[in-house]
């Protein structure tokens, strides 16, 4: 569904922060340059989604380095990561620094994982649940979402909000 959400983030004329897996950049590089040329901020998911906590070091290290591979350079300083499901322990959290890594976590989730209806989603992100400098957790995929989401970036802008990237809303 990637170019669908592409096509409706054009319509809206909003760019994005994607999380990518580096399975699916290596399966479809074609889509990976769309969203470079669209202008969205690309970042690692990890390369197969497995949970950082449970795995080792080494197994870590080459999570990120294939990532990093398949997404290839990125104009950040720093390459930015979103553990997958979250999860994090003072383990992988050295791990990620240490890498150079930029860490990115959310401050409203929209639950669209588990909320199969657009209006559901929608209204977890209403203004009224959102304070300046909030980092929604969105999914790419579902169709739900999609039909949500200009429910969501109409009611923040008629609200007065500026939807930018993550590196955007923190000068990187």
């Amino acid at each position: 569904m990637t170019t669908a959400y592409l096509r409706v983030l054009d319509e809206l004329r909003v760019r994005a922060t994607f999380f990518l897996i580096g399975r699916a950049c290596e399966k479809e590089p074609a889509l990976l340059r769309e969203y470079v040329r669209r202008g969205h901020q690309l970042g690692g998911h990890g390369y197969d989604h497995t949970s950082f906590v449970q795995l080792r070091w080494r197994g870590l290290r080459e999570q990120l380095a294939r990532t990093a591979t398949a997404i290839g350079p990125q104009p950040t300083a720093h390459p930015w990561v979103r553990p997958p499901y979250g999860a994090l322990n003072a383990r992988v959290l050295g791990q990620l620094l240490v890498s150079g890594s930029t860490v990115a976590l959310w401050s409203l989730d929209s639950l669209d994982f588990k909320l199969h209806d657009a209006n559901e989603v929608a209204l977890q992100c209403v203004p009224d649940r959102v304070a300046p400098g909030e980092v929604i957790l969105l999914h790419e995929g579902q169709q739900w979402t999609l039909d949500a989401l200009p429910r969501i970036v109409g009611g923040l802008r008629d609200a007065g909000y500026e939807l930018v990237t993550m590196a955007e809303m923190f000068a990187q």
